[in-house]
């Protein structure tokens, strides 16, 4: 078995617009949503939307942008899943940063909008789609997600449904 952490950050000190009107939104003491493994070689990785494309992150990048981890879940998947796992996020690796589906949630969740009226598909990513596909494309899990309109707090809604269920 090999593990993998979805991780719900917030930035560390630092006033950060975004992620203060995502917390508000939301409703949560996070506002971001990532994925963290480590290679066989010990290598720490996270892989995640953030700042301008979807991209993974080594060991020096996260020391140099150090974030707060608010929650942290531990998911066991075989072999499989992780190669599986590492395919889906290098296919969408450097994928610009949904900043315009980001407005088109904010539409939904003060509209009452059904749809993302401003959802590019897999053009571009934000955290929670991310995170949203891994639970869907490898997990099996969270098929009911709107992954154009779900926020990190239905993604952390997910796993720990999944957790109490396994």
């Amino acid at each position: 078995m090999r593990e993998v952490y979805i991780e719900f950050t917030r930035p560390k000190k630092t006033f950060k617009p975004l992620s203060w009107a995502i917390r508000a939104i939301e409703g949560t003491e996070y506002s971001h949503v990532r994925l963290r493994f480590t290679k066989k070689s010990g290598i720490n990785m996270v892989y995640e939307a953030s700042g301008v494309d979807v991209n993974f992150r080594g060991p020096l990048a996260l020391e140099e942008k150090p974030t707060e981890v608010v929650h942290s879940y531990k998911l066991d998947i075989t072999p499989e899943q992780f190669s599986k796992m590492v395919d889906l996020c290098v296919y969408h690796a450097a994928v610009n940063y949904g900043y315009i589906q980001l407005v088109g949630i904010l539409l939904v969740r003060v509209l009452g909008l059904v749809k993302n009226p401003l959802s590019q598909g897999r053009k571009s990513q934000v955290c929670s789609e991310v995170v949203g596909r891994f639970l869907q494309e490898i997990l099996n899990i969270g098929h009911d997600l709107n992954l154009d309109t779900a926020g990190p707090r239905e993604i952390q809604r997910v796993i720990e449904d999944h957790l109490q269920s396994n």
